[in-house]
């Protein structure tokens, strides 16, 4: 059985303010209903799965759009 001990408040982060969650890189843990910086997929805190894509079609779309718009700025 897992539990959040709260160690995942060390990793959160802030909502960014011209790019979505997803395309700037941040995860969530839906245990501990929180959006982390973190470079694992497994949460620093309840060892659960980090979600790495937004659930609903429209989000999906508007995440895959600020991704190739920010791999377009990189080149």
């Amino acid at each position: 059985m897992t539990y959040c001990i709260g160690d995942c408040k060390k990793y959160r982060v802030t909502k960014p303010t011209h790019i979505g969650r997803y395309a700037a890189g941040q995860k969530r843990c839906n245990y501990c209903e929180v959006f982390v910086d973190y470079e694992g997929i497994l949460c620093p805190c309840c060892n659960r799965h980090l979600r790495c894509l937004p659930r609903s079609k429209k989000d999906k779309e508007k995440y895959r759009e600020q991704v190739v718009r920010k791999r377009t700025k990189i080149n």
